[in-house]
This record gives C-alpha cells, structure tokens and sequence, in this order.
C-alpha cells in the first residue's frame, strides 16, 4: 500500500507539473489530487523539490545504457549505420510513445528555465549524453573508413542532435497534448536528415 501511494504521489505531481508548471503546483494540490493528507506526502517524499529530483531519476534510469557496449550493434553501425540508425529510431520512438516519459520530458524543456536542477539534467543527460553517444557513433564510422577521416565527430553529432532537438521542441511548443501522428512525422523527418548528413560525408562520396 505504501509503495501504491508514493507511486500515486509521484503520477499525480508529474501529470500536474506537466500540465501547469512546477511552481504553480503546491504540495497540498498533489495531496489532493491523490485523496490523502497534505501531511502524509511527506512520509514518501521529504519535499516538492524531493519529488522532482525523483521524476528527473526516473528519466535517467529508464534510457541508462550504452549500445555501442553491445557487440552485435556495433557490428551493425559498422556494417550498415543506416538501419543501425532506424532500428535504434524506433526503438527510441517506442520509449516516447510511453505517456509518463513525454510528460517528462515537456516537463524538462519548459522548466529547466525556471529551475536550476533541471536545467543542469537538461544539459548532462540530454544534450550532453545525447552527443557524446553520437560523437561516439561518428567516431566509429571515422574508424571504420565510412565517412571521411577529415570529419569531426563532435560537430557532426551537434549537427545531428541539434536538428532532433528542434524538432521536438517544435511538437511541444505547438501541442498542449502528444499527437502520436505528428512524432511519427518528426521521426521520420529526423531519420531522412540523418540520412542526408551521412551521405553528405561518406568517405566514397566521390568514387
């Protein structure tokens, strides 16, 4: 039961962080929201602060990992990193398409202007992780003699994330919800540009 209110607790927050804003959410809102006493919000959580930080955990700790650590993935990025990259598109599409991880995720983009920790999360976990992941791709693909050894691996991973990056924060400006039609567009969107950026540096480019 205990583990069924702080579940709840952390539901409710995070549906109305995500909807009215961090600061316009008090404790006694969520409180009573989930049908219990203020009082008793904290015998799960010792503050609002304490249940986004927990929010921010779930994030990271649902997209930990490492691909590249996987050797038949690598094989793949290698041998074709055109459905390296759609594989690794849908799979990411199918972890977005979960309803808690795009509240979360509105959640971040909108506050991480108002609140320090989430803009720190924004910029270690999603822009930084994000593009030390493909600097790695690239670095590989440099390795493996598929695209040019004069390419950096670093801009072209800014490039790449960055397009992403606009792109969904297109859909969240625009939409109060998450039209599934429209993310299958950004993706595809993204994976015709990702196509294109390799293309435009493969080292037969000109053979």
């Amino acid at each position: 039961m205990k583990t069924q209110t702080k579940d709840k607790i952390f539901d409710t927050a995070l549906d109305l962080f995500s909807k009215k804003g961090y600061d316009s959410v008090s404790v006694r809102t969520i409180a009573s929201e989930v049908g219990i006493k203020e009082s008793s919000i904290y015998n799960h959580y010792s503050s609002k602060k304490d249940i986004l930080m927990s929010i921010l955990n779930y994030f990271e700790e649902y997209f930990k990992g490492n691909p590249l650590d996987d050797e038949n993935i690598r094989k793949l990025l290698e041998e074709n990193p055109e459905e390296f990259y759609h594989q690794g598109s849908e799979m990411f599409k199918q972890q977005i398409f979960e309803e808690k991880i795009l509240k979360i995720m509105k959640l971040i983009f909108v506050q991480m202007y108002q609140i320090d920790e989430v803009k720190e999360f924004f910029l270690r976990e999603i822009l930084g992780g994000s593009t030390d992941f493909w600097s790695d791709v690239f670095e590989i693909l440099i390795q493996k003699n598929v695209i040019g050894s004069d390419c950096n691996p670093n801009k072209l991973a800014e490039m790449y994330f960055g397009f992403s990056m606009f792109k969904l924060w297109e859909i969240f400006l625009k939409y109060d919800d998450f039209p599934k039609a429209e993310i299958e567009i950004m993706f595809d969107e993204v994976e015709e540009y990702h196509k294109f950026l390799l293309d435009s540096v493969r080292a037969d480019k000109n053979e």
